[in-house]
């Protein structure tokens, strides 16, 4: 767990061990309630984030999901106490692809997974809203790491709250080989200044994060045209980053980019 304290609210940022491929949770603490972004992947860790959330002794305001895949949503099943808020299209991809999903997790993972597809049933939409005093900035990401990536500012706290748009210091899940939009929104970013920029996994982290994140999704495209397998590819991606963090999003990224 890190804490980041402001002005005006303290960031809660739950980073899960490799098993769970360091996915992170935040807690946006304010003054009289919580926020909470993404939900963790395996039980374990969903339940363990759901009772530091509840020793902080605020009531949960919200869930913001922010986009569909698996370890950012499974561990919804700890929150269903509290509204969860997703854009459209990603409560659309959970509704229609949450069964699958555990479906597919399930051989590996057993009852360390959710077996309960918890669809957010609140919207987001992109713009500004205001809650308890902290301004929150919503922006939708298309063609990134997911199809549909939910972008959270704290323009008045100068905090990026970037999740899978960002990895910091951790290998990349990759499913496709174009990368162009994917760069197009970091470059966006980095025009800004933010004090912090969170992760979806890799620990909290400043401005240096979208220019290392740009940096190897560049490499990442390089790789990509001269790899046919994944070992091929970790042969690239590690080699050049060998103090990065879980490899193994490299071998799942082969199921989609070679089917194996």
């Amino acid at each position: 767990m890190t804490v980041i304290p402001l002005e005006n609210l303290r960031i809660h940022t739950y980073e899960a061990p490799e098993a769970a491929v360091f996915v992170n949770s935040h807690i946006l603490e304010t003054e009289h309630g919580l926020i909470v972004i993404d939900t963790q992947f395996l039980r374990p860790h969903a339940e363990d984030f759901r009772r530091y959330a509840d020793s902080l002794g605020k009531p949960i305001d919200r869930v913001i999901i922010t986009h569909s895949h698996p370890d950012h949503w499974f561990g919804c099943e700890y929150f269903r106490d509290a509204p969860i808020y997703a854009l459209a299209e990603v409560a659309d991809q959970i509704r229609g692809g949450g069964e699958a999903m555990i479906q597919a997790y399930a051989p590996v993972f057993g009852d360390a997974i959710t077996e309960t597809v918890v669809v957010p049933e609140r919207t987001i939409r992109p713009g500004t809203e205001t809650l308890d005093g902290v301004t929150l900035a919503y922006e939708k990401a298309d063609a990134a790491e997911a199809g549909v990536n939910l972008v959270i500012e704290l323009p008045e706290n100068r905090v990026l709250i970037a999740q899978d748009l960002v990895y910091n210091r951790v290998h990349v899940f990759l499913q496709q080989k174009e990368m162009g939009p994917w760069l197009a929104h970091l470059r966006r970013f980095q025009e800004k200044e933010y004090d912090f920029v969170l992760s979806g996994h890799g620990l909290p982290a400043n401005m240096q994060a979208l220019a290392d994140m740009a940096g190897y999704l560049e490499d990442a495209r390089s790789a990509l045209a001269a790899s046919s397998d994944v070992p091929t590819l970790k042969q690239h991606l590690v080699g050049k980053y060998p103090s990065y963090r879980g490899e193994m999003l490299l071998d799942i990224s082969g199921r989609y980019l070679y089917g194996t």
